[in-house]
C-alpha cells in the first residue's frame, strides 16, 4: 500500500512523467495556515498538490532543472527551498513534524544535482544517487491502524498470544526432565483432590442421616464415619503434599528461566548498534531487562501451572459429573457459552489497557533514569521542584492507565461470575426438586455440588485468563522485541583476526549518515600511516566525531569503506578491532567502583604494578596517593567523587593500560583548568608515542605536534596539511585559528 493518495499515481500516469517514486504531505500551505499539500517526486518531474491530491499540480518543476534543494527552518516549522535554473522558490511549507519526510527529498534532489554535475565533467566516480528509505516513523500498527507507543513495534491488538506462548515453551526445553515431573504430579494432585467429593456421597447417604432412615447400626456408622475421615484426611494430605512439591519445582524452574532470559536480553543489549539507544530510552530497556523478565517468571511460575491444572481439573471433572448425572450437568453448562464469549469480546480492550500501563510504567522508570543520572544538574539549576512535577505527571499517567486496567476488569470479573454461578442454582433448584421426588439422593446432589464447586473455579480462572495474559504477554513480547532486534553491526561470516595491527587507517570515499538521507560525512577521503598524529578540525556538526565514530566502528558506512592496515573494517572481527584501539573522551565516564577497577578495564588481569606505571605515565599517581585509600578509592557513580582532571587522568591510563596501536582523542583537554591541562598535555604526548592518533582539540594550538591536520567542514574534506601549512595557506583553518584568538583576546580583556 503507497504513502501517499491513489490520485498522485493516476496523475502521474496520465500525464506520462513517469511513477511516483516519493511524496511527502505538508500540514501548513504556503501563507503559514493549517492545510495540506503533497509534494511527489516521479522519474521526471516534481509536482505539488493541494489537498488531498486530486486535481491538477499547482507546481510541476523539470527534475533535471533543479540545481539544488534544501529545508531552511522556520520558526516552528520549516519550508521547502528549490534552485530552479538558478531562481529560488518556496516548494512547500510544514511543521517540524513532517521535517524528516522533507529532508529526504532534498537530500535525493541534492544527490541527483551533484550527479548530473559530476556526469557533465565526465567524473568516473559519478555514481546515480539511491533514494533513502523512509525516516522510521512507526506510529500505527500496519495492519490495524492503532497508535503505537513511543519506543516500540509491539502492537497491543495484533499480539500473537499462540506464537508467544510457543516461543515461551521452547525457552522449557533444557528442564525437560523436570517438566515431565511437574506434569506427573498435575495428574496426580488432580486424582488426590478428585477423592475428597467422591467421599461425601456416602458419608451423607450412609452415616449423616436419622437412626430411622438408616439400615447400619449406630457402632458401624460410627465406625463407617472414623474411616471415611480419615480417608478425607489423607486424601487432603496427599493432594496438598503432591501441590507443593509440584509448585516448588516449578518455582526452581521458572526462577533459572527468568535468570536465563535476563541474561540474553543483557547480552544483547550490549552488542546492539548505538542507533538502538538512540530510538530507545535507557530507562525503557532497563525495565525490560529487571521488570519484564520478571513478570515472565510469573507466567511459567504460576501462569503455567494453574493453566494446565484447571484445564485437566475441567476435563477430568466434567467426565465425572456427566458419568453422575449428564442432565445436572447440561443444566450447569448453560453459562459456560456466554462467559467465554464475554472473554473473547473483551479481550483486546483489555490487551491494550494493559499494554497502555507498561508503557507509562517504562516511561516512569525512564524519567527516573534520567533525573537521577543528570541530578547535579537538577541542583545547580535549582530544578528539584520541577523534576517532582514531571515525574509526578509521569506518575499520573501511570495511574491512569493502571485505574482504568483494574477498573476495567474488577468490573468485569463480577459480572463473569455471577453468570457462571447462575448454572449452580439452576442444579439447586432442579436437583432439589430432584431430591424432594425421591429420584435423587441428597448426598449425590451434595456430592455434584461439590464436584461443580470444583468445576467452576477453573471456568473462574479461565474467565480471567486474558487479564492474566494481557499483562504476561506484552512483558514476554517486548523482551522478546529486543532479542529480535537487529544487532546492525554484526561480524561478517568471513570476519578476520587482527593480531598484528600496524595502525594504518584509510577513509575511501566514504559517505555515512546517522539519517541515510541526511549524510554526515560526504565522499570523505584521506591516508594515514602507522604512527602518525592526525588532528582533526572543523566547526560543531562539520564531522569529526563521526569520523572517530567510524573508525571504532560504532556505525557502519553507507557508501566507500574505512580500512584498517588495507582491511576493510567490515571484514575484521569487532573484539579484534576495538581491543586495538583506545580512546579517551571528553566526557569521560567511570564505573562505580575504585580507581584501579576503572584503570584496568580494558585489562582486567593487570597487576597492581602495571596500574600504576599506567597512572604514572598518565600523571594520575601522584594525586591517586593522596587519597586516603589511594587506588582503592571509590569513585562514586560515573565518576563523580573525583574532579574532572581527576577523571580525565584515569581515563588516560586506562587508554595507556590497553595498550592500543590506535589512539582517538576527543576533545580530551577540554572543561579543565590550565594546570590540569598541562599535566594531561604530558601524559598524552607519553601516550601517542609509536600510535596511530586522531586527536579533536578545541584549542587548536594544541595541535601544532601533529603530522596532518585534516580541516572539515560540513562533512568534506576541504584542507589537509600541517599546523604551519595550513596557516600560511590562509583558508578554513586559518580563519578558526584567528577567530579562537579572537575570542581568547576578548576572555582576556573582560577577565
Amino acid at each position: 500500500m503507497s504513502r501517499w493518495p491513489e490520485a498522485l499515481d493516476r496523475f502521474a500516469a496520465t500525464a506520462g512523467c513517469g511513477p511516483v517514486v516519493a511524496a511527502a504531505q505538508a500540514d501548513l500551505t504556503r501563507e503559514g495556515r493549517f492545510g495540506s499539500e503533497w509534494v511527489a517526486l516521479t522519474r521526471d518531474r516534481l509536482l505539488r498538490f493541494s489537498g488531498d491530491g486530486n486535481g491538477s499540480p499547482t507546481l510541476d518543476v523539470p527534475i533535471n532543472d533543479i540545481d539544488s534543494a534544501q529545508v531552511e527552518a522556520l520558526v516552528g516549522g520549516a519550508s521547502l527551498i528549490l534552485t530552479v535554473r538558478g531562481r529560488t522558490m518556496e516548494a512547500a511549507r510544514f511543521t517540524n513534524a513532517c521535517r524528516r519526510r522533507f529532508s529526504r527529498l532534498a537530500g535525493y534532489l541534492g544527490d541527483l544535482a551533484a550527479y548530473r554535475e559530476a556526469v557533465a565533467r565526465s567524473d568516473p566516480k559519478a555514481r546515480e544517487p539511491v533514494l533513502p528509505p523512509e525516516p522510521e516513523e512507526q506510529q500505527r500498527c500496519p495492519k490495524c491502524g492503532f497508535p503505537l507507543p513511543e519506543g516500540t513495534r509491539i502492537c497491543p491488538l495484533c499480539l500473537n498470544k499462540g506464537r508467544v506462548m510457543l516461543r515461551l515453551a521452547a525457552y522449557l526445553k533444557p528442564y525437560w526432565r523436570s517438566m515431565i515431573v511437574v506434569w506427573i504430579l498435575m495428574v496426580a494432585g488432580l486424582g488426590a483432590g478428585l477423592v475428597s467429593p467422591y467421599l461425601t456421597r456416602p458419608l451423607m447417604d450412609k452415616v449423616l442421616v436419622p437412626p430411622a432412615e438408616s439400615a447400619l447400626p449406630i457402632e458401624q456408622r460410627l465406625r463407617l464415619l472414623g474411616w471415611l475421615v480419615l480417608a478425607l484426611l489423607a486424601s487432603q494430605v496427599a493432594s496438598n503434599a503432591i501441590n507443593i512439591w509440584r509448585a516448588r519445582l516449578l518455582v526452581l524452574v521458572g526462577t533459572r528461566l527468568s535468570h536465563d532470559l535476563r541474561v540474553q536480553v543483557y547480552a544483547r543489549l550490549q552488542f546492539l548498534a548505538l542507533r538502538f539507544f538512540d530510538k530507545h530510552p535507557i530507562g525503557a530497556m532497563i525495565a525490560r531487562v529487571t521488570q519484564d523478565t520478571q513478570s515472565l517468571e510469573a507466567v511459567l511460575v504460576d501462569g503455567m501451572q494453574y493453566f494446565v491444572v484447571n484445564i485437566l481439573t475441567l476435563v477430568g471433572i466434567g467426565a465425572v459429573l456427566m458419568a453422575m448425572n449428564w442432565r445436572l450437568t447440561l443444566l450447569a453448562l448453560v453459562p459456560v457459552p456466554v462467559v467465554l464469549m464475554l472473554s473473547h469480546l473483551f479481550w483486546r480492550h483489555v490487551m491494550s489497557l494493559w499494554h497502555r500501563y507498561w508503557h507509562y510504567r517504562a516511561r516512569v522508570t525512564a524519567t527516573v533514569s534520567d533525573s537521577l543520572s543528570g541530578k547535579r544538574v537538577v541542583k545547580v539549576f535549582a530544578k528539584e521542584q520541577e523534576e517532582i512535577r514531571r515525574f509526578e505527571t509521569r506518575s499520573g499517567e501511570m495511574l491512569s492507565a493502571d485505574t482504568a486496567a483494574e477498573q476495567t476488569w474488577t468490573t468485569l470479573f463480577p459480572v463473569l461470575w455471577f453468570i457462571t454461578s447462575t448454572g449452580s442454582l439452576l442444579v439447586w433448584y432442579i436437583g432439589g426438586r430432584q431430591v424432594l421426588g425421591g429420584t435423587l439422593t441428597l448426598g449425590t446432589l451434595m456430592t455434584f455440588q461439590a464436584y461443580l464447586g470444583m468445576f467452576y473455579h477453573p471456568l473462574q480462572f479461565l474467565s480471567r485468563i486474558a487479564d492474566y495474559l494481557a499483562r504476561s504477554l506484552t512483558s514476554a513480547e517486548r523482551v522478546f522485541e529486543v532479542l529480535d532486534s537487529d544487532m546492525e553491526i554484526a561480524d561478517a561470516p568471513d570476519a578476520v583476526p587482527l593480531p598484528d595491527m600496524k595502525g594504518s587507517v584509510e577513509f575511501r570515499d566514504v559517505t555515512f549518515g546517522y539519517e541515510s538521507y541526511k549524510p554526515a560525512l560526504k565522499h570523505v577521503s584521506f591516508t594515514v600511516q602507522p604512527g602518525e598524529m592526525i588532528g582533526l578540525v572543523g566547526r560543531s556538526g562539520a564531522g569529526k566525531s563521526t569520523t572517530v565514530n567510524l573508525i571504532c566502528r560504532l556505525f557502519d558506512v553507507q557508501e566507500g569503506a574505512v580500512l584498517i592496515d588495507g582491511t576493510d573494517i567490515r571484514k575484521i572481527r569487532q573484539r579484534d578491532l576495538r581491543s586495538r584501539i583506545g580512546v579517551v573522551l571528553q566526557d569521560t565516564f567511570l564505573f562505580n567502583g575504585t580507581i584501579a577497577e576503572n584503570i584496568s578495564y580494558a585489562n582486567p588481569d593487570a597487576g597492581i604494578e602495571e596500574i600504576m606505571a599506567a597512572a604514572k605515565a598518565a600523571n594520575a599517581h601522584d594525586f591517586i596517593v593522596g587519597k586516603t585509600d589511594g587506588y582503592d578509592t571509590k569513585v562514586g557513580e560515573r565518576g563523580q567523587l573525583l574532579s574532572g582532571g581527576e577523571r580525565q587522568r584515569v581515563s588516560i591510563a586506562r587508554a595507556i593500560l590497553h595498550n592500543p596501536r590506535i589512539l582517538i582523542l576527543d576533545e580530551a583537554t577540554a572543561s579543565v583548568d590550565t594546570d590540569t591541562e598541562k599535566q594531561i598535555q604530558e601524559a598524552i604526548v607519553r601516550m601517542v608515542k609509536g600510535r596511530t592518533t586522531f586527536a579533536i582539540a578545541h584549542r587548536l594550538s594544541t595541535l601544532r605536534n601533529a603530522n596532518r591536520i585534516i580541516v572539515l567542514r560540513d562533512g568534506e574534506v576541504i584542507e589537509q596539511g600541517t599546523h604551519q601549512e595550513l596557516l600560511d595557506r590562509g583558508g578554513e583553518f586559518h580563519r578558526l585559528v584567528e577567530a579562537q584568538k579572537a575570542l581568547s583576546s576578548m576572555v582576556a580583556v573582560g577577565g
